[in-house]
């Protein structure tokens, strides 16, 4: 029963396919199914969910509702999968990259976060990759690579938005809009010069966010984009 329930769970999760089959097409480059399987995690969650609530696995890969919230679920992440190929994809047509220098120190914050949410020296982190048949030095040219990304769209994001600006009248209407959002322990809403500085940030973080998003639905809109999940299951 437990062997048919594994292979029952490796089908669910596609590990039959090949993994370097692409899922989608993004202006020529392609993103393999390996690639969005790491990014979901499905073969971790229905494993553990069969472990600790059988009856929920089974539903999930032998209904059609299911299976349905799945593919839902591949979706969703595909197209964040998709948008961050295109940023990466428009950070190198303009040059954009960080220095080695912000990637290193990115390197050395992530790690350092691991080591102290897990109390694990640098040795004992070294071993348990050991144990997993990886190097301390992949490891942390995985975390670069996405560091990298990460900072790569972080500068595109900046560049992008660099016009976004709030005014003063902008800054007094929120204000007088949101007496309650600045009230102190008494009640007493809190003079405008005392929050002035901390409105204009939340105003400034809102236009950016506004055209980012406006961007990115453009860019989008403008890519050859296709999506081939699920195609190989059609054919």
């Amino acid at each position: 029963m437990r062997k048919s329930w594994l292979v029952l769970v490796a089908l669910g999760v596609g590990l039959v396919a090949l993994a370097q089959e692409p899922v989608a097409i993004v202006n020529g480059e392609e993103i393999s199914r390996a690639e969005l399987d790491r990014v979901t995690g499905l073969n971790s969650i229905l494993l553990t969910l069969y472990q600790q609530f059988p009856r929920f696995a089974q539903t999930l890969l032998t209904t059609e509702g299911g299976k349905a919230l799945i593919q839902r679920y591949q979706r969703d992440i595909l197209e964040q999968l998709v948008l961050r190929e295109l940023e990466l994809q428009e950070a190198a047509t303009r040059g954009i990259e960080p220095d080695a220098a912000q990637v290193e120190a990115k390197v050395e914050e992530v790690l350092a976060r691991i080591m102290q949410q897990n109390a694990l020296t640098l040795e004992d982190l070294t071993q348990l990759l050991s144990q997993q048949g990886r190097t301390l030095e992949d490891f942390r040219a995985q975390i670069a690579e996405q560091a990298r990304e990460q900072l790569t769209i972080e500068l595109l994001r900046n560049q992008v938005t660099a016009e976004a600006a709030v005014t003063e009248e902008e800054i007094q209407a929120y204000y007088q809009e949101h007496p309650d959002r600045f009230q102190d322990e008494s009640g007493a809403v809190k003079p405008l010069a005392e929050v002035h500085d901390d409105i204009a940030a939340l105003l400034l973080d809102q236009k950016r966010s506004q055209i980012w998003s406006a961007w990115l639905s453009e860019l989008r809109a403008g890519a050859d984009v296709q999506i081939l999940l699920g195609a190989e299951a059609s054919g």
